[in-house]
């Protein structure tokens, strides 16, 4: 498929949001004093709901591709995105501002959510990369589900139930603590890991899938980067981490959603049509406009023979390839469209003998089509399979 992200533009992307985030360092009281700290709340619940709403687009796409693909890494990516939307769910709700929902909102509770999505986040996609990706026998969907909500609603109740027993990941005014720059140090350099492997996958694929990952996992990392420094849940760099995750959210759902299915279906196509070049004869599909057939596909090794590419047959006409010989074709297809019959036969062309196959159609469009295989079979003449008792050829005609 056509690229539409190539390196230059990664390249290109990751420098713009590392100086984006180095200005917005460089400037920071500038920024908090034009932002508004009374819309952090507005803000961070519309920015969580994008990434929310990508978390269940990418876990109903791959639990549904599971479906016809049975691969392992769709049931890990359906996984990975119903628990960390679950956590994100809950990370919006528990947030300081929110309405009461539960217990009362919290930093507290919404860092933890924050720190345990990223974990499962960072981790699970490092493992989508690395582990080879199996066809499985079994439907796991379900059981995958199960698991997931399971999980989820343990952490759901330890955070809540445990809420006041929890060590402190950030304290007002101070900013975040050891033990939450801890996590996201560890994060980030899963993420790191993560780059280097897609990277290197790209190396060796040339995937726009991988390319376009390993975008997303620039914003993840500069993401919690920044979730290392802010003082406040309601200053600018909170606001602006915010927004650095919902690029790499949305280039995550580029990446599997549109990039990798395309390619997965693209894929099939591109081995028949490998497979069908190699085929040592041809098989084409005409169309009859007005007196001529037209070739609309063509593929089989034998087009060489016609010192022709299997692209440059579409459009042709039996009398551009045929030469001299087109009547005879055209007059045995006609045949085989008036009595709706498949027919056979040979003619010599060149230095050849060529055997055709040729069958009508009737598409709904009411063209009239016909179907049909060339075989070389100079020489066969000559061999028992060809020749009566009497040593005479045999005759093709309508069958």
């Amino acid at each position: 498929m056509k690229s539409s992200l190539t390196e230059v533009k990664f390249l290109l992307y990751s420098t713009i949001a590392i100086v984006f985030l180095m200005v917005i360092h460089l400037y920071q009281p500038e920024l908090n004093a034009i932002y508004n700290p009374e819309n952090s709340t507005g803000f961070h619940t519309l920015l969580e709901s994008f990434s929310i709403a990508i978390s269940a687009t990418i876990f109903f796409y791959g639990f549904k591709s599971y479906q016809n693909t049975k691969t392992s890494s769709m049931l890990l990516l359906s996984f990975t995105f119903l628990l960390v939307g679950i956590l994100d769910l809950f990370h919006t709700l528990s947030y300081k501002g929110m309405p009461y929902f539960i217990t009362n909102s919290s930093v507290d509770k919404a860092t933890w959510f924050w720190v345990i999505a990223r974990i499962i986040q960072s981790i699970m996609i490092l493992l989508i990369l690395v582990l080879p990706d199996r066809t499985l026998k079994k439907d796991y969907r379900i059981g995958v589900l199960s698991l997931g909500a399971i999980l989820a609603s343990a952490i759901i109740f330890m955070i809540f139930y445990f809420e006041k027993a929890l060590p402190l990941l950030f304290i007002e005014g101070q900013g975040t603590t050891n033990l939450k720059n801890g996590f996201e140090y560890f994060i980030c350099a899963i993420q790191f890991a993560s780059l280097i492997v897609t990277l290197y996958q790209y190396y060796i694929k040339k995937s726009e899938f991988n390319l376009t990952l390993g975008l997303a996992l620039v914003f993840l990392l500069l993401t919690d980067l920044i979730f290392t420094i802010y003082q406040s849940v309601f200053d600018f760099y909170n606001f602006s981490g915010h927004i650095f995750k919902v690029f790499g959210f949305y280039f995550i759902l580029r990446g599997f959603y549109f990039l990798k299915s395309v390619e997965e279906q693209e894929e099939p196509k591109r081995t028949f049509q490998n497979f069908m070049s190699e085929v040592p004869g041809i098989v084409f599909k005409a169309e009859k406009h007005r007196k001529e057939f037209i070739f609309t596909v063509c593929q089989g090794e034998l087009i060489h023979h016609f010192a022709l590419e299997p692209e440059e047959m579409i459009g042709k006409s039996f009398r551009e390839v045929f030469l001299g010989n087109h009547i005879l074709v055209h007059d045995y297809c006609h045949l085989a469209l008036r009595l709706q019959e498949r027919i056979v036969f040979d003619f010599d062309f060149f230095d050849k003998v060529l055997l055709f196959s040729i069958k009508p159609m009737m598409e709904e469009d009411e063209k009239e089509v016909i179907f049909g295989t060339i075989i070389d079979v100079t020489g066969l003449h000559d061999e028992p399979a060809f020749i009566h008792k009497g040593k005479k050829k045999v005759q093709f005609t309508v069958m």
